[in-house]
């Protein structure tokens, strides 16, 4: 059974989507969602195989929502939308499919019918892949759920960040933000001249740093510009300190 999330803001287009997918037998319906906080919820608890995700949403946009997923492989995405502005940022990202609302049944069941051409042939990889290659480029903002509300936080106002478990703690002035995301998923979304994996739990925003100095044993103590001492292990050290307090410059 392929396993399908429903992502819309609009009752009547999830409604109209779940009436063109009851004829088709081989498809499952797993979730709904009507944001991008939502979303992010559902494709992380169901993992499906295909989701149709709305481009416009109340809080973010569906690029956003794919930018925010941790594991993205399997997953087989088509646009749905009322606008045609964002159609070559679509195939730009390799998404399956663009679907402008209202969606026509025809061309809703030549979507369907790639779809499963795709998951049988085992070409469930190549999404992840072009997916990867959609989100090519390093984050700009984070959307983060925290508590009832999600915020879109920008990178730059990331002063660092430290593993704890499944989940990832990122300091920004006198705020913490958790993140269901792990250090390596992070790490990748972030400009590496910027920000510095220091040891295995911790990554810097090197224009937040103070000051560098021995701490021994081939270790640093970096010192960020609010107090907070961090461990720079040798184990990371993949250039001085002098390049590493130019690295934001």
């Amino acid at each position: 059974m392929i396993r399908v999330v429903l992502v819309d803001d609009e009752p009547p287009a999830r409604r109209k989507l779940r009436h063109l997918l009851s004829s088709e037998t081989d498809f499952s319906i797993a979730g709904e969602a009507a944001s991008a906080a939502e979303a992010i919820e559902v494709l992380h608890r169901e993992r499906p195989d295909v989701v149709f995700l709305d481009i416009q949403l109340p809080d973010a946009t569906g690029f956003d929502v794919l930018a925010s997923l941790e594991d993205r492989s399997g997953l087989h995405v088509s646009f749905v939308t009322a606008y045609d502005d964002f159609a070559l940022k679509a195939f730009e990202v390799h998404a399956i499919d663009y679907l402008l609302k209202p969606v026509q049944p025809s061309r809703f069941a030549d979507t369907v019918a790639r779809l499963r051409r795709m998951i049988a042939s085992g070409a469930s990889q190549e999404p992840a892949e072009r997916l990867q290659k959609l989100m090519a480029g390093y984050s700009r903002r984070l959307l983060i759920q925290d508590g009832g509300r999600t915020v879109f936080l920008e990178t730059a106002r990331i002063d660092w960040i430290e593993a704890a478990r499944n989940y990832a703690c990122i300091h920004s002035g006198p705020h913490t933000y958790v993140m269901r995301s792990s250090l390596d998923s992070l790490a990748s979304k972030l400009d590496p001249a910027l920000f510095r994996r220091i040891n295995r739990s911790e990554i810097v925003n090197a224009s937040r740093i103070a000051e560098i100095r021995p701490k021994g044993h081939g270790d640093q103590q970096i010192c960020l510009k609010d107090g907070t001492e961090l461990i720079w292990s040798r184990r990371y050290r993949t250039g001085s300190p002098a390049e590493l307090l130019q690295a934001d410059s």
